[in-house]
């Protein structure tokens, strides 16, 4: 029962910092606990001081949007489409304000429920047995230790495990978004900052060696994991791609996040990339300000292996329709799992450098998700 009332004073202490600063704690707080309110909150916060300086809608425009979202809400906020438009640098009615996506969408096609307890990395190793993800070298279940086989081991066996490696990527299994509570450890620093790290680790971790990439991938920035953000959605027995965005890490960075400092970058169906790449704070780069490339001089090999992991992995997750998938491709050409957003993956970056999340399909997502039902909402 003391469990059960912490946790409820927790929720409600998080959906209120939500709704009044437009916040959360990053690494603490799961957004799955967060109300409808306090996910509008944190996603007007973030875009509004975006929009500010940006060319304003037509009123053709403005009518579009009215007339394509009418049949679904009282009203409809415009400062997306202007912020879609303006970067993805083509106007479509068919963009998902992505505060509207979060309310309403996304929580139709996910259980965020069961998504509290089943978006854990340390579970991927079960839940999808038969996809190659990063080469485990220990994780923490609760109090407990398991070994690449799954088998309990003791805290010195975990010690001795480490120790033999060259380098290690240490991952909080949960609520870990943007990169939050991931951490490069090699060499003489594995006998003291791996200590440290886990002394400041109170949930579940897992323990990986790091991904050797596929040169069509390292290439774009070799210090970091650089992966795909593919969205998928299964209907019945069919799992069909949406959005395909490639993350590139830049600086001394060594993953690809857009809060730190990660470009988004649209990819077309032949494995080359969109001219333009987006930062998390709406930068248009065309170039990578690092290595000097451009984007749409270089090109993603096996992006077919990709798509093939995500209609392999998806069908078992019945509960969680609609997910946003991170992979990466290794040396040997397979399409590694790097992490699974089981629900609330971001699409701002997403449709800023891909178009509209659903395209063609938008009217029909809609049309189940809302099921015929008007909603009176404050997206004003």
């Amino acid at each position: 029962m003391e469990k059960y009332i912490s946790d409820f004073f927790k929720i409600s202490s998080d959906n209120i910092r939500a709704i009044i600063k437009g916040d959360f704690e990053e690494g603490v707080t799961d957004l799955n606990t967060l109300g409808n309110h306090a996910l509008m909150r944190i996603d007007r916060k973030s875009v509004t001081p975006s929009v500010k300086d940006l060319p304003k809608l037509t009123k053709e425009q403005k009518k579009q949007i009215k007339q394509f979202y009418s049949p679904y809400v009282r009203f409809m906020t415009t400062r997306y489409h202007r912020l879609y438009t303006a970067k993805y640098g083509e106007f479509h009615a068919e963009f998902f304000p992505e505060e509207f996506y979060a309310m309403y969408i996304d929580r139709y096609y996910s259980d965020r429920e069961e998504a509290r307890w089943l978006d854990n990395k340390c579970y991927y190793y079960r839940l999808f047995s038969n996809i190659k993800q990063p080469d485990l070298v220990a994780m923490r279940i609760g109090t407990t230790w398991l070994d690449s086989n799954l088998n309990p081991i003791n805290e010195k066996t975990v010690t001795d495990l480490v120790y033999k490696e060259n380098e290690i990527v240490v991952k909080k299994a949960v609520n870990s978004e943007g990169g939050f509570g991931v951490s490069f450890i090699k060499g003489t620093e594995l006998s003291t900052r791996f200590t440290q790290i886990m002394d400041d680790i109170c949930c579940d971790v897992v323990m990986q060696r790091p991904v050797k990439q596929h040169k069509s991938f390292s290439d774009l920035h070799p210090s970091s994991v650089n992966t795909l953000r593919v969205v998928s959605l299964l209907s019945g027995d069919k799992v069909k791609i949406y959005a395909a965005a490639l993350k590139i890490g830049t600086g001394n960075s060594r993953t690809d996040n857009g809060c730190q400092g990660g470009i988004y970058c649209g990819v077309n169906s032949d494995g080359t990339l969109k001219n333009r790449g987006i930062l998390d704070n709406g930068t248009i780069l065309y170039e990578h300000p690092d290595l000097h490339y451009k984007f749409s001089d270089k090109k993603i090999c096996h992006l077919d292996k990709v798509f093939e992991l995500v209609k392999q992995a998806h069908p078992f997750m019945g509960h969680f329709r609609l997910i946003s998938w991170d992979i990466t491709v290794n040396d040997n050409d397979e399409a590694v799992l790097i992490e699974a957003n089981l629900s609330l993956g971001g699409i701002n970056n997403v449709q800023m450098s891909s178009g509209p999340l659903f395209g063609n399909d938008t009217k029909a997502v809609l049309n189940e998700a809302l099921q015929g039902k008007r909603r009176f909402t404050t997206l004003i």
